[in-house]
């Protein structure tokens, strides 16, 4: 009797690891072939016949008392907590499969697509595919492209062996493994690697349409390129970085060529450092009252001569410089001319800046008052502890209530008007900023400075179902180079330590023996 009994826990072992097994199988595959449904079937009748067999043989003289017996009601306990457990298994496995939820506990949120791209996907209004030419592809560009896949339905991705398809290769005219191309409807891009940033980009740019951006010269403004000495405070790489969004920026010069404005979606003024003539202002009050929009970066204590236009738009330029005194710009290196602003308006510009910040060297504060069919927002505000300075060369820069202004003061705002000529409804729109500096040279890359800019130009070009937010994020290196002592004391920690607690355990068993 006691070998039979011994024989059936085998029995009830194997029926135990044919049902886990089908059960298994069914999950991870999907799909209740004849393979998992097999095993889990012949796992549950394996289980069945061994409790039963086990019940009668507790009691081979006396079976019809089978159903009383202890060991029998004990059995079916046994067979009904496994059934439901497997049951429960099952259940949070498919509902797992088929309601997946993604926790990201990295820094940054390396691992989540940035809003950028998630918004970037969520418009694409035709299918989109990425063809990556590699026999064994990297699989953090599949964990990237699979993200694309899951957060927009019309994007997807294919994995292409050069080798097993030539004919392919050569009409997409391979030169590496590793090519990769971007296909929108008959368009084909190649793209020079597979990042977020440089993904997200090439998306912007093969969906969207081109957008053409005037930056006025001929009154001292910032170029666009770095010229030969060397000139840190161009806007190369903030117009290089408009390039990568679909936008074409050129140089214009009102004075040689008036005309220019009618087909520009957003004209930009960067720090003037002259007066406009009166009658390059009205050409611009006239693109603004047909629906243009333009941005304006001023410095203080400068005079652009714009102040018909300004008025008519209820702005008004400060022209003091903002000092900070909080302190927080002297524990990242800032001077007190160097605010910091992490407040923000609630604005599509800023939608997404919560707690994040940026900096503005030697700014002035923008005033505004309220006109008719005219909206006004702030979108950068400065803290308590600011205030702006009406003597900025004074050796000691102090608050006087006389002449300085208290903050919190509002570096930049944004307005839109509404017009009706006609038939046609009409809505100008315009960016103030009483600074330049914080998208010129090496500072545009700096924090939320280029966002700032880039945010500003895709509202002002009205492309209001384009993404206004934080540009994707690059990987921060974190690794650690230990010194191979370092490396061996630690190898020998990692495997010291259980092999001694295994050895302690297996003492204090064979002492106990």
């Amino acid at each position: 009797m006691k070998i039979i009994k011994t024989n059936l826990n085998y029995v009830l072992g194997l029926g135990l690891v044919l049902a886990v097994i089908g059960l298994s199988a069914g999950v991870v595959s999907g799909t209740w072939g004849a393979l998992p449904l097999g095993l889990l079937i012949a796992g549950v009748v394996v289980l069945s016949l061994g409790l039963l067999l086990l019940g009668i043989g507790g009691n081979l003289k006396k079976p019809q008392r089978f159903w009383q017996q202890r060991s029998t009601q004990a059995s079916t306990n046994a067979l009904i907590s496994v059934l439901a457990v497997l049951t429960i298994l099952g259940l949070v496995n498919f509902l797992g499969t088929r309601y997946t939820t993604r926790i990201d506990l990295s820094e940054n949120q390396f691992f989540t697509l940035a809003p950028q791209t998630q918004q970037v996907l969520r418009n694409l209004q035709q299918p989109v595919k990425v063809l990556v030419f590699d026999r064994q592809p990297q699989p953090p560009t599949r964990t990237l492209l699979e993200e694309y896949q899951r957060q927009g339905q019309r994007f997807s991705f294919e994995f292409v062996d050069p080798q097993a398809q030539p004919n392919l290769a050569q009409k997409y005219n391979v030169r590496n493994p590793g090519d990769t191309f971007l296909e929108v409807g008959e368009r084909v891009q190649r793209l020079e690697q597979i990042s977020e940033p440089s993904l997200t980009a090439a998306l912007e740019k093969a969906t969207t349409p081109l957008a053409k951006i005037y930056v006025l010269q001929g009154h001292g403004e910032r170029t666009l390129e770095v010229d030969q000495s060397g000139e840190k405070g161009s806007l190369d790489r903030a117009i290089n970085a408009l390039k990568e969004r679909n936008f074409t920026a050129q140089p214009l010069n009102l004075l040689q060529q008036p005309q220019r404005l009618e087909d520009a979606s957003v004209v930009i003024i960067a720090a003037p450092a002259k007066a406009f003539f009166p009658a390059e202002v009205r050409q611009l009050q006239d693109y603004l009252n047909q629906g243009g929009s333009m941005l304006l970066l001023v410095e203080p204590q400068t005079n652009p001569g714009l102040e018909a236009l300004l008025k008519d738009w209820g702005v008004q330029l400060d022209n003091r410089l903002v000092i900070d005194a909080s302190g927080q710009g002297q524990q990242v290196g800032l001077g007190p001319a160097v605010p910091l602003v992490n407040q923000y308006g609630e604005h599509p510009i800023t939608q997404d800046f919560r707690g994040t910040t940026s900096f503005y060297p030697t700014a002035q504060s923008i005033q505004t008052q309220q006109k008719p069919n005219e909206q006004a927002t702030k979108l950068l505000l400065t803290g308590d502890k600011s205030w702006a300075e009406s003597n900025p060369k004074s050796e000691a820069l102090e608050f006087n209530p006389g002449s300085d202004r208290q903050g919190p003061l509002a570096l930049g705002v944004a307005l839109r008007r509404s017009s009706t000529q006609g038939q046609k409804s009409r809505e100008s729109r315009m960016v103030v900023i009483g600074d330049v500096d914080f998208a010129a040279g090496n500072l545009f890359e700096q924090q939320l400075n280029g966002d700032v800019f880039l945010n500003s130009v895709t509202w002002l070009s009205n492309r209001d179902n384009q993404t206004l937010s934080i540009r994707p994020k690059e990987q921060t290196n974190r690794r650690i180079n230990l010194t191979p002592q370092t490396s061996r004391l630690i190898t020998v920690i990692a495997f010291g330590l259980p092999l001694a607690a295994f050895g302690t355990a297996a003492a204090f068993w064979w002492r106990r023996r």
